[in-house]
Parts: structure tokens; C-alpha cells; sequence
């Protein structure tokens, strides 16, 4: 009998939302094509227990492991522009693995 991986897809996550994930589990994030296209997002900041599978340019996978912390832990994805230097928009999530 096989047993499927646990796939979460959070499309546009607002700021501060907190994702629970079993160890084990997938974690998609994805985020909307504005404009024409001269934003790009990139992982500012990873937990240790997130392992990235595919990074794009508006989308993230990773894949959990448990890891030593007992609470959630942050996550920052940053959208910056190729015309303008400097950040952009910031998104922080807490990712909970357990």
C-alpha cells in the first residue's frame, strides 16, 4: 500500500500566515505574474529543516525535515524589480514542521 506525501500550495500567502507541515511534506509556494514581468521573487531567509526541490523566479518547493527548533520558524521571500534597485515586497511566513 503506498502513501502519498503531504503537498501544501500556498497561492499569493499573505504576510505573517503560518504554514503547518508534516516532516515529510512538500511546501509549494507560489506567487502571481504582475505587470510585465519585471519583478522576481527570491528566498531571502530559509529554515534549516526546508530543503528547496525547484526555485523560480515565482514560485518556491521545498521539501520538510524536522528539525532541532520546537516552534515555527520564518521563512522571507522577497520580490524585487530588475528596473529599480534595492528590496522590494517582503513576505514573512512561520513554517511549523511536525
Amino acid at each position: 500500500m503506498s502513501q502519498r506525501t503531504p503537498h501544501h500550495i500556498l497561492r499569493d500567502p499573505k504576510p505573517g500566515e503560518v504554514v503547518r507541515i508534516p516532516a515529510g511534506g512538500r511546501l509549494e509556494v507560489r506567487f502571481r505574474r504582475r505587470g510585465l514581468g519585471l519583478s522576481r521573487w527570491q528566498v531571502e531567509e530559509l529554515p534549516a529543516h526546508l530543503v528547496p526541490l525547484e526555485v523560480g523566479d515565482y514560485g518556491f518547493h521545498f521539501l520538510a525535515f524536522h528539525g532541532a527548533a520546537t516552534g515555527p520558524q520564518p521563512l522571507r521571500l522577497v520580490r524585487s524589480r530588475v528596473d529599480r534597485p534595492g528590496s522590494g515586497e517582503v513576505r514573512d511566513l512561520l513554517v511549523q514542521v511536525g
